[in-house]
């Protein structure tokens, strides 16, 4: 392909319409002949229906593809309330649960070595402190994306912690008063505050028989009144 045309669909597309404009107006002098200016112009109005139609699709992609996360976010929160109804049900059977394709208790669990927990990377911490007054704590090994956010095999939960006030470097960090905020299995914790305070946060993973993993380095925001 000659240097002169762009690459790039969008620079191509203006470049071609100056390129249509000035062949046209100046057929004569350029030495074509009206089929030849007519077959520029055939040209470009193929390329523009073909690009417009291209940046269509993409925009319904686009939208589509928003709509769709919006559908699933608003499944799984149906989902996890009504599996939670079904999971608390005494007369709730294993071979239902199985049919759910939910959780089935392990009636006779593996021992777990007590170490392992702390073998894993800790929780990242990812708190969402635009609302006032509140903070809303991503939590776990992906807190960017809840859809790719699944906790670690061997955790059941994470430990949340916070801390009212700033946790400065040097500071030994375990002599802090640091208060228990939740055990939390699902990301994320909507942490509800009497503002302006600044408060630290700070996570590690449970095992199913509440072996404590390692902590994550604390994480402080602000929050308004």
């Amino acid at each position: 392909m000659p240097k002169y045309i762009p690459d790039r669909d969008g620079d191509f597309d203006v470049w071609f319409q100056n390129y249509q404009q000035y062949a046209v107006a100046n057929a004569v002098a350029l030495g074509l002949t009206p089929a030849q200016a007519l077959e520029i112009q055939t040209a470009k109005i193929n390329w523009s229906l073909g690009y417009s139609n291209l940046i269509s699709a993409r925009n319904a992609y686009q939208a589509a593809q928003e709509i769709k996360d919006e559908k699933r976010e608003a499944g799984e929160t149906v989902i996890r309330k009504i599996t939670g109804i079904v999971q608390k049900r005494p007369e709730t059977t294993d071979a239902q649960r199985e049919g759910l394709g939910i959780t089935v208790p392990d009636r006779q669990p593996t021992p777990l070595d007590p170490e392992a927990i702390r073998h894993i990377a800790p929780p990242i911490l990812l708190p969402d402190f635009s609302q006032r007054g509140q903070v809303t704590i991503h939590f776990g090994p992906n807190p960017q994306d809840e859809h790719k956010n699944a906790l670690p095999e061997i955790a059941r939960a994470v430990r949340l912690q916070f801390y009212i006030g700033v946790v400065t470097p040097g500071t030994d960090v375990n002599a802090l008063p640091w208060q228990w905020l939740a055990d939390d299995t699902h990301s994320p914790y909507l942490h509800i505050l009497n503002g302006p305070v600044t408060v630290s946060y700070r996570a590690q993973y449970i095992d199913r028989n509440l072996h404590l993993g390692v902590l994550c380095d604390p994480v402080t925001v602000t929050i308004t009144a």
